[in-house]
């Protein structure tokens, strides 16, 4: 058998088959469709926010709205209120807080009143980090005795 190799014309259905072979892909898809939903970063900070408040709620109806948890994971901030009393002993514990360094900073309120006399007190702002010694874990509080403010 003798097969003999001539010369073919092309069709228009091989030149289309061929031409689709022949894409690029900036060609057959010109941009990546835009993705709109937020980043995994924020994503994962939501569901701690969401989960930290989750966290306040409960504790407010365990303990009748004595205790208070408010949390901001984009802000990068909490709030803890705690405290009741009645008309001759009252205590309420106030602070805020701001993650931010590797630190958490708190600022501090307590109010108490004994028998109709109130008493203000609002601690130096103080910061809270993790740190070491000798492979020891430990917590460390910095207490600012002297402020500045400009």
């Amino acid at each position: 058998m003798l097969v003999l190799g001539l010369p073919v014309a092309a069709s228009a259905e091989n030149a289309a088959v061929i031409d689709d072979s022949m894409l690029t892909l900036d060609r057959a898809w010109p941009a990546v469709p835009e993705d709109h939903a937020p980043c995994l970063e924020d994503r994962i900070t939501d569901h701690l926010t969401d989960w930290g408040n989750h966290v306040g709620d409960e504790m407010a109806r365990w303990s009748h709205d004595h205790a208070v948890l408010r949390v901001d994971g984009r802000r990068r901030r909490a709030e803890l209120h705690f405290g009741g009393g009645n008309d001759h002993l009252a205590f309420h514990f106030d602070s805020n807080w701001l993650f931010a360094e590797g630190k958490a900073y708190a600022k501090v309120h307590l109010d108490l009143a004994v028998q109709g006399h109130r008493f203000e007190l609002e601690l130096p702002g103080m910061d809270v980090s993790r740190d070491s010694y000798r492979n020891q874990d430990m917590v460390t509080v910095n207490v600012s005795v002297l402020e500045r403010r400009f």
